[in-house]
Order: structure tokens, then C-alpha cells, then sequence
């Protein structure tokens, strides 16, 4: 049987590249039957303390992108706009 924390890398770098973001339930839905449940906790916490992370997977912060200094500032005004306006509608339907 492989190293429950080599598991772990190899899952991790699978989500990256799915563009998700690792978490001990993704973990427990992947590896479910591989790995004991205490097996996948200990090793999910020493994974936690020292992440490998595939090197080649897109990067799931969008932050970066819309910082860019290409990116005029109208554009970014624009931007920030229609998530202010989608943040308004979201709000008054959650108050209903």
C-alpha cells in the first residue's frame, strides 16, 4: 500500500488541477476506502502543516489577474462595479 501522505500529494495535485482547493472532505471523498479514517486525519495533518502542491496547475486565486498592470483602470472599475451590483442583488434576495 502507498504512503497515506503520498496519497494525499498525489490527490491534492489532482484537485489543484481540477481548480479546486484541497480540504480534508475532498480528501475523505476521494481516498474513501484507501485510507482508514485516522490514517487520513494524521496524514491529512502533516500534509496541512507542509503542502506539496503540483507546480503546473492553473493558480485558483483571481486576485493576481485582475491586479495586473496591463489592466487599465477603467476596466477595473467596471469590474468592481458589476461585483458590487451582483453583491446588491444577492443581499436583497436574501432579505426577502
Amino acid at each position: 500500500m502507498t504512503d497515506p501522505i503520498q496519497l494525499l500529494q498525489q490527490v491534492a495535485a489532482q484537485l489543484q488541477r481540477e481548480g479546486k482547493t484541497p480540504s480534508l472532505a475532498l480528501f475523505r471523498a476521494r481516498l474513501a476506502g484507501r485510507i482508514a479514517p485516522q490514517q487520513l486525519f494524521a496524514a491529512y495533518q502533516q500534509w496541512r502543516n507542509n503542502p506539496v502542491f503540483d507546480e503546473t496547475a492553473p493558480s485558483t486565486d483571481p486576485l493576481p489577474a485582475l491586479a495586473a498592470p496591463e489592466c487599465p483602470d477603467s476596466t477595473l472599475a467596471q469590474t468592481l462595479a458589476r461585483i458590487e451590483a451582483k453583491l446588491d442583488l444577492l443581499l436583497s434576495k436574501l432579505d426577502k
